[in-house]
């Protein structure tokens, strides 16, 4: 299971929900520490746990224009090689097929780079 802190999970064992505020060693192996409201913190073994909610933070500007600059890059490209491609062949499945493909591979590098910038997640 990977965990990120701010996760809100829920407890099997006694039916409690908190917030995943860290992950601790002990004998018995990795525990997660739960941040219960008014309880205060709780040690938790990962196998008692169940993901309610994943966190996530408010979309910041420089991120908003990021994608904004991703999508018109990549219908940019989809259209140039759709082009490039119809001017070659002629045939429109090819053409199709280019346009949808360079779409896909400029959307993929934007996607990686999101998930490399994104939330550190901790498998316990």
């Amino acid at each position: 299971m990977r965990l990120a802190i701010g996760d809100a999970v829920y407890d099997r064992t006694d039916m409690t929900l908190g917030t995943v505020a860290g992950v601790i060693n002990n004998v018995n192996g990795s525990c997660v520490v739960l941040r219960l409201s008014g309880e205060g913190l709780r040690q938790v073994m990962p196998y008692d746990l169940e993901i309610v909610a994943r966190s996530s933070k408010a979309t910041t500007a420089g991120r908003s224009l990021a994608t904004g600059a991703a999508v018109i890059t990549a219908t940019a490209t989809a259209l140039f090689s759709s082009v490039a491609e119809a001017g070659a062949t002629g045939a429109w499945v090819p053409t199709v097929l280019v346009g949808v493909g360079s779409y896909t591979a400029v959307m993929a590098i934007y996607r990686l780079w999101l998930r490399i910038t994104g939330p550190r997640r901790i498998r316990v």
